[in-house]
């Protein structure tokens, strides 16, 4: 009997002390409850049987906050802080960032509140705030790029990407980690597919996601074109990114750079025309392929369609326009390539021939207008008329428009350089510079049109057939040949000065030049002003040819006409530093005299020299006419000057 009651006594007292066990080991029901601050797999787990609940659990002596409390109760997140690069060791043997460098305000426990409290400092609109206590300069970068921008607007401050979507929150890795998120190799899976899903998948089967997956380090991934997502200042707006997106594509394309850069979409982007196609417009800012490719935008079938979105009412002919020609590669075009062997070779003789005559013209000036004594006369008093008032007003049309028809075609000719950008901001931009290039194009039409029929109310109305033929002609002639012989012998001091008639061979060629020029660029820039007008009967491949020879005529007739033109008429030394005669239409009867001898003898033979005497010029003609003329004067030296500086610097 006593043997039973103490195994009863026994069995009692080990229940006794088992309940008050479990009592002070097994968490109540509230503590039992899901944590709503730990992650899904840390709510699976049990809490450790021999965690201390007390203040001294975690407060008590030798406890380092917050790693050892973080330790019992975050487990993943306390495990991926350690792996982290802010976990890791500093000089001082203690982790780069502790738990209350973020998680706390000045490491106050009481700041201490759930992600999705406003006030707390991992809330996403505050991140940037909490990481850049420690990275002052990406905070500050970050704050003007597309994520900041868009973190600050109050609609997206919930949306927009903060630094923990990018970098993650504990397993933080450098981007030169390979399982980093933020390395080039994961971003478009690992990050960028969180918001931009539509976009990842046309990159993952374009040919950049096809040769990034292939292993092509040089393949670019998500942050190689989007550098402005995350620390770089963004764009005003997606077109200005588009536009920017060309410097990108040919750090890495750079055969095709400059073929696109000597297209006009290339030279209107070099200059920020919003309206002229990018690389993005073209290829697609993400299903990029190759043109081999059915779905690529600039497949052969799809091409029209691609164009369509710039250019109304585009034709098959069209889209036979090369936006990457190249002109020294007979293979790619053999019209393109012989038209501008033909433009390179006339510039180059038109320039070499008048750089030697110049040249030889100058020196020999030089030295008569140094060693020939000169006398007043009486004619110097007296004068002649040499322009009637039509050739003054047709000069006037032709100055003004010429002028500013090089002013605004230059900067896009050499639109890659300093000074063509900064005369394309001083115009207001090339929306305005297209404006006046295309007014200046219809007064060259109207002063050309003024010439055709004075010509031929000259020579079909009044019957006056001189103006085709004779010294009154500005049809070359035998003796122009004998003129420039001549003049070369003067130049080399073996004969005398030659005596010249009414028009001499290098105004002749002035004039053919003009003659010449105004239909070859005029019909040149109708095709590029209409193009799809043009290409509902001419071949694509006539864009590309009209491109070149706009481009080599207008810079062969503005060197020339600044250069040469100017030293023929102002620069010589018996002229300098300007002839205003073409204003005013008079010069002295002692100057025609020695320039025109041939038509001043013939003329006093003919005794008509007194139909030829005028008035000398008004006061205010000369003002007037020295203004105007110094005006253009200057403005032909200085583009002529940016002309050469471009040629020989680039």
């Amino acid at each position: 009997m006593k043997t039973y009651i103490k195994l009863a006594i026994l069995a009692v007292s080990v229940s006794l002390f088992g309940a008050l066990y479990l009592l002070r080991t097994v968490p109540s029901e509230a503590q039992n409850k899901e944590d709503p601050y730990l992650s899904a797999n840390q709510q699976k787990d049990q809490f450790p049987s021999n965690l201390n609940l007390d203040c001294a659990g975690c407060h008590g002596a030798g406890k380092d906050l917050p790693e050892l409390a973080g330790g019992q109760f975050h487990k993943d997140s306390h495990g991926a802080f350690i792996g982290s690069v802010h976990g890791r060791p500093n000089a001082e043997g203690r982790p780069a960032a502790s738990c209350l460098d973020c998680h706390a305000t000045n490491k106050d426990q009481t700041t201490i509140l759930r992600a999705e409290d406003p006030r707390s400092t991992v809330n996403r609109a505050n991140l940037p705030q909490t990481c850049g206590s420690c990275h002052q300069d990406y905070q500050a970068s970050f704050e003007h790029s597309i994520h900041g921008l868009k973190l600050d607007e109050k609609e997206n401050r919930q949306k927009a990407a903060s630094c923990a979507d990018c970098h993650g929150s504990h397993s933080i890795t450098s981007g030169r980690d390979v399982g980093s998120p933020t390395n080039r190799l994961n971003t478009s899976s690992a990050v960028c597919i969180k918001c931009h899903q539509d976009a990842v998948h046309d990159y993952d089967i374009s040919a950049h996601g096809t040769a990034l997956r292939s292993g092509n380090e040089k393949a670019p991934s998500c942050i190689t074109c989007h550098t402005a997502v995350s620390h770089l200042e963004a764009p005003l707006s997606l077109r200005d990114f588009n536009m920017r997106s060309v410097t990108t594509c040919v750090a890495c394309h750079e055969a095709q750079a400059p073929t696109y850069r000597d297209t006009f979409h290339g030279r209107a982007n070099e200059l920020d025309f919003k309206l002229a196609a990018s690389c993005a417009d073209c290829h697609t800012p993400h299903r990029n392929l190759p043109q081999s490719d059915p779905r690529s935008s600039v497949h052969l079938d799809n091409l029209a369609q691609t164009c369509a979105t710039c250019h109304t009412g585009v034709n098959q002919n069209f889209i036979g326009y090369s936006p990457h020609p190249e002109p020294h590669n007979p293979e790619k075009s053999q019209l393109v390539y012989y038209v501008t062997l033909f433009m390179e070779l006339l510039l180059m003789s038109v320039f070499t021939f008048f750089g030697i005559h110049t040249i030889l013209w100058l020196q020999r000036s030089v030295v008569a207008y140094v060693s020939e004594s000169r006398e007043a006369h009486a004619s110097d008093e007296q004068w002649v008329v040499r322009f009637a008032r039509v050739h003054r007003f047709t000069h006037l049309l032709i100055v003004v428009s010429f002028i500013t028809l090089a002013a605004t075609g230059l900067p896009m000719m050499f639109s890659y350089t300093g000074w063509a950008q900064t005369l394309t901001k001083v115009f207001g931009g090339l929306e305005v510079m297209r404006v006046l290039h295309r007014i200046s194009a219809v007064i060259t039409l109207i002063y050309a049109l003024i010439h055709v029929y004075y010509v031929v109310q000259k020579a079909l109305i009044e019957r006056k057939y001189s103006i085709l033929y004779g010294p009154d002609s500005m049809i070359p002639r035998w003796q122009d040949v004998v003129d420039l012989y001549n003049m070369v012998r003067w130049f080399l001091y073996l004969g005398p000065r030659p005596k010249l008639d009414r028009w001499t061979y290098w105004e002749k060629f002035d004039y053919f030049a003009v003659f010449w020029g105004i239909p070859v660029i005029g019909i040149s820039g109708l095709m590029l002003w209409f193009p799809t007008f043009f290409t509902r009967f001419l071949p694509g491949e006539a864009l590309n040819v009209a491109m070149i020879v706009h481009g080599e005529e207008a810079l062969l007739a503005t060197a020339f006409i600044f250069a040469f033109h100017f030293f023929h008429n102002h620069l010589r030394p018996e002229n300098f530093p300007m002839d205003t005669v073409i204003f005013t239409g008079k010069m002295t009867l002692t100057r025609f005299k020695e320039e025109r001898q041939t038509e001043y003898e013939r003329l006093v033979e003919e005794g008509k020299l007194e139909e030829i005497l005028v008035d000398p010029p008004s006061r205010a003609a000369r003002i007037a006419s020295k203004i105007f003329g110094f005006t253009a004067y200057i403005a032909g030296l200085l583009m002529v000057f940016a002309i050469f500086l471009t040629l020989l610097l680039y």
